[in-house]
């Protein structure tokens, strides 16, 4: 008797210890919000939510009722937090976080310091840290998100595969996570950077499911290549041969394409295929680093418009050795300009002299980005061509020789 009824007690204490449900969230209840827009306001921030309509996210064309598969609402606020909280007088569901895909932020809003709104987004618990950080250029963040889309039914998932798809293949823009942000950000030896968006076409109804019932869309969102930072700060922008620079130099080139001039005047059309890259460091007598990029890429044959006899070995070498030459001039001539124009590290030279040179950085830290501007850095690189396609001659030259 003693030992059932000491059997009940340990199973009613038992039961005090499981949580259950407590912390449940019916999906009917939830706004799902996929994108969110920063933007600067005198009296601190505006603030964009890009959320799902569940009920209609299988048709561009409207429901029933006519409405589209996203809706963005908007509120203003002194904190980022009492934005969204003013949302919900407004929105007919809670605000779900957990599913952002990117953050965008407007231009104005970002030259004047997005630290505040990091500091938020890294407390709160619902966001997690893998979405992508966008700067839109010259417009708001809230124009960018109320554009919509062709190809996907929520602009903010084609917002994330053009990202991914733009970066694997052509290498002009960054693929920025908030944590890779952070980590660039509490660096000493590095700035961060951001990809940037911009708004391509007529936006008088960019906002409008008619932006997308023609051939060719009246507005698109267009990649615009790296925005440049130091520490939270915006301070400018690269162009795609710049920014295809600092994704070789930070190893983040998949694939990308370019063109040569041939030894007659000649055009040869390249894919990368392969690229990777290390910094090395000597000091000079005055025990001054001089920094090296040594960068070593495959690359194809896409297109010969020469009179070049690819059969030839020393014809394969020649254009090899004029790729180098392309990548040694173009890639120290950008880095020269991010060091006049923006005196921002933000390809990690001065992290990797930390890694190198430990004791030497301590000297070199705290004015590490005046020395930055003038510190010596070249490129050498090695590129071999792997394949020249399955024809061997140019058509030019066989239907000269018929």
């Amino acid at each position: 008797m003693y030992t059932k009824s000491l059997r009940c007690i340990l199973l009613l204490i038992s039961l005090t210890l499981l949580s259950g449900c407590w912390s449940r969230k019916e999906l009917n209840d939830l706004a799902i919000v996929m994108a969110l827009g920063v933007d600067l306001d005198k009296d601190g921030y505006a603030v964009s939510a890009q959320v799902m309509n569940p009920g209609q996210s299988g048709s561009l064309s409207g429901g029933s009722n006519g409405s589209l598969p996203v809706v963005t609402y908007k509120a203003k606020g002194t904190t980022i937090p009492e934005a969204l909280q003013r949302m919900l007088s407004t929105t007919p569901r809670s605000l779900y976080l957990a599913h952002v895909r990117v953050l965008v932020f407007g231009e104005a809003f970002a030259r004047q310091g997005v630290g505040d709104a990091v500091d938020y987004i890294t407390r709160n618990h619902e966001l997690r840290t893998d979405f992508f950080l966008l700067v839109a250029k010259h417009t708001d963040a809230s124009t960018i998100l109320d554009v919509i889309t062709p190809f996907e039914q929520i602009p903010a998932n084609s917002l994330y595969s053009s990202i991914l798809v733009a970066h694997k293949n052509w290498a002009g823009t960054g693929k920025v996570t908030l944590q890779q942000f952070i980590v660039e950000l509490e660096r000493g030896g590095s700035n961060p950077i951001m990809s940037g968006i911009q708004l391509q076409g007529d936006t008088s109804e960019h906002g409008s499911v008619k932006n997308v019932q023609s051939v060719i869309p009246r507005s698109l969102i267009k990649q615009a290549g790296i925005a440049v930072f130091k520490k939270d700060k915006l301070i400018g922008w690269l162009g795609e041969a710049p920014s295809k620079t600092v994704n070789y130099v930070l190893n983040e080139v998949e694939s990308t394409q370019g063109s040569i001039t041939c030894p007659d005047g000649g055009v040869a059309g390249f894919i990368i295929t392969n690229a990777k890259s290390r910094i090395k460091i000597s000091l000079n007598q005055k025990d001054e680093p001089e920094f090296v990029i040594h960068l070593k890429a495959e690359a194809n044959l896409t297109a010969l418009n020469s009179r070049l006899d690819l059969s030839q070995t020393a014809s394969i070498r020649e254009l090899e050795q004029r790729l180098e030459a392309k990548f040694d001039n173009l890639m120290a001539a950008n880095i020269r300009q991010v060091q006049e124009k923006y005196d921002s590290d933000i390809y990690g030279l001065g992290e990797e002299l930390h890694r190198q040179y430990p004791k030497l950085w301590r000297s070199y830290r705290k004015h590490w980005d005046e020395t930055f501007r003038t510190v010596k850095v070249s490129v050498q690189s090695d590129v071999a061509i792997r394949r020249i396609g399955s024809v061997v001659q140019p058509q030019q030259k066989e239907m000269e020789e018929k």
